[in-house]
């Protein structure tokens, strides 16, 4: 019997009928307890490495579900368990461990098992997660063609794509949830937050505010609807929603930068750099905030500093062409047209760094 598949990949239903089945033929009492079958303990030892992945105990439930694969290696539910505990013990290690083993046991489950789409999606999962969209959006294409696209992995489609800048495909794989009598708030965010990376302001605005009524605590998605705002030259409510971030995330690089660029915006640049330091004071060495930094001193016209600045972020990530023209742009504008030439050949491949 084939287990049921949770959306995230954990099987329960069938597992646990099977559990219950098993209890209801056990021993009769007073008589003593018989081995079970070879297929049966394969069974509950399967059972039991699952019950180990729930409790994140990964390194026993490797160890369990590679127990059955050593006898049973086309048991392709423990294939898929395996594949699961690798990936979710790379991703708790400190710092994150290689997630190929995992890929590789995902990827040697067929495309006719009953644990293909998950495994699919879990490649693909991953793939989104280095940053390999192209990838990851093929094996999601490969799931639509076969009709195995369920709502949990068209969602992470959507997602994946947008990642990709496939703002246009996203929202049209976005439909047949978008469309439906009820949207789930999950997908009015999504929706939203596409919409305005998208640079449709005007239609993701509302759907952004209505998202955020539902998930009042969801951080990311109030920074969207205030850069969202922010675009629409709202920056009165953009400010007002951004008061309702927590401390911790209020001293975050993206809502520090969404602030700055509100009081840019207002051309308080004192102010703007004032929160920038402030920020400094707890991170010295934060690469976006000290980028950000020199950006305000350049527009300032407080030059040496911006210089400075940049010099010393390109002494840790010297291939940072985007801050080498920043440095360039600086030193031209500070009179320096020797050192920004220099800088600019460099950024241009026709000098080494």
């Amino acid at each position: 019997m084939t287990a049921v598949f949770s959306d995230r990949g954990i099987p329960f239903a069938g597992l646990w009928i099977l559990g219950l089945i098993g209890l209801a033929s056990g021993p009769v009492a007073g008589q003593p307890a018989s081995r079970p079958a070879s297929d049966e303990l394969v069974r509950h030892r399967c059972q039991f490495a699952y019950v180990l992945l729930w409790s994140k105990n990964f390194d026993g439930a490797r160890d369990e579900f590679r127990k059955i694969l050593d006898s049973q290696p086309n048991h392709h539910e423990a294939r898929l368990g395996l594949g699961l505990a690798l990936e979710r013990k790379a991703l708790a290690d400190d710092p994150p461990g290689d997630l190929a083993l995992a890929v590789a046991e995902f990827a040697r489950i067929p495309a006719d098992s009953p644990q293909y789409p998950e495994a699919a999606a879990s490649r693909a999962r991953i793939l989104t997660g280095q940053r390999k969209f192209k990838e990851a959006v093929k094996l999601y294409q490969e799931l639509k063609k076969k009709s195995l696209l369920t709502d949990a992995y068209r969602l992470a489609y959507v997602e994946t794509l947008a990642w990709d800048t496939q703002y246009e495909e996203a929202l049209k794989e976005l439909e047949p949830l978008s469309k439906r009598a009820q949207v789930p708030p999950e997908i009015a965010k999504i929706e939203g937050q596409i919409l305005a990376w998208s640079g449709k302001t005007e239609e993701a605005l509302p759907k952004l505010r209505e998202a955020l009524k539902a998930e009042p605590k969801d951080n990311d998605l109030r920074m969207d609807l205030a850069a969202a705002l922010l675009r629409a030259q709202q920056q009165d409510e953009a400010i007002e929603v951004l008061a309702g971030l927590p401390e911790k995330a209020a001293r975050s690089l993206k809502a520090v930068t969404l602030r700055t660029d509100i009081l840019t915006s207002q051309k308080k640049f004192d102010q703007a750099i004032a929160l920038v330091r402030e920020g400094l004071k707890t991170e010295p060495e934060d690469e976006g905030l000290n980028l950000r930094l020199a950006e305000l001193l350049s527009w300032t016209e407080e030059l040496d500093e911006a210089i400075n600045i940049y010099r010393k972020l390109l002494q840790s990530s010297p291939e940072r062409h985007d801050v080498r023209i920043k440095l360039a742009e600086a030193l031209s504008w500070a009179g320096r047209f020797d050192e920004a030439a220099t800088e600019f050949r460099k950024a241009l491949g026709e000098s080494n760094p």
